[in-house]
């Protein structure tokens, strides 16, 4: 019937609003063409490492296989990020500037894993600088992950993930993943909960932990293999544990708040 869908002047969406299957369906049912739109960001992940091999080729000594370039494009598609370049550089100061200032001039977020440190061979903080990246800041009172960098270039970020494995997924989901969705204007992250733990679980006071863990719908279990350079137990993985920095005993029973992981 004409007029029953939408009247003249009746605003059709807000702003904001996500451009989901329906309301695309229903922007075109009123013949409309074009909207204006937050875009995913384009992406550049830079890999650091003298010691890294691409899967699938032969270990020399002293090598490892890099994950950090997989994990991470997985991540930013599973969150609907498309436009994503990832380059491999060497320990190599005037070579990783070079990349980074490639990838600003290309992108509106840059990803760097590795370097991150104080190390003979951490450049990232260097190349940052010479780049005109300002600081915003660097480490953090966290485990995994204290060395996380970030800073801006005009409206460009730069995240300096520790090199790490399970230190850049906990990093991507605690604080790239929050810059992306306020760049794409979304109106969701990952859900949080307040869940009892069913197995006790101890630290030192100074560092908030985040831990990998499993949630079934009533308690939440801490897994094993809890170091940084592990990513057997993220892959079992459905949650982060969040245990504040003052924390040293935590009991079963104890409610702690978690992170839930995408699991599509």
């Amino acid at each position: 019937m004409q007029g029953s869908e939408i009247k003249k002047g009746e605003l059709a969406l807000t702003a904001n609003a996500t451009l989901t299957p329906a309301a695309m369906g229903f922007l075109a049912g009123m013949g409309i063409t074009d909207v204006m739109v937050f875009p995913p960001p384009a992406v550049t992940i830079i890999i650091t490492g003298n010691e890294l091999q691409n899967p699938g080729q032969p270990l020399a000594y002293g090598q490892v296989y890099d994950s950090n370039s997989f994990a991470l494009t997985a991540a930013l598609q599973q969150n609907g990020i498309r436009q994503i370049k990832v380059v491999t550089v060497p320990d190599v100061l005037d070579q990783l500037t070079d990349a980074l200032q490639q990838a600003l001039e290309l992108s509106d977020l840059v990803l760097l894993t590795g370097g991150v440190s104080v190390g003979d061979y951490d450049f990232v903080l260097e190349a940052a600088t010479r780049c005109g990246i300002t600081t915003r800041f660097h480490k953090i009172k966290q485990r995994p992950g204290k060395p996380l960098f970030f800073g801006t270039e005009a409206s460009k970020l730069v995240f300096g993930l520790p090199g790490n494995p399970s230190s850049v997924l906990t990093c991507f989901y605690m604080y790239v993943l929050p810059a992306i969705i306020a760049m794409s204007s979304k109106q969701y992250g990952l859900l949080e909960k307040q869940v009892p733990l069913s197995k006790s679980y101890r630290k030192a006071a100074g560092l908030t932990h985040f831990l990998k863990g499993y949630y079934d719908g009533n308690t939440v279990l801490p897994l094993g293999a809890q170091e940084s350079y592990r990513m057997r137990s993220f892959a079992a993985a459905n949650c982060l544990i969040e245990i504040e920095e003052q924390v040293t005993d935590c009991i079963e029973g104890t409610m702690v708040n978690i992170h839930l992981l995408p699991v599509e």
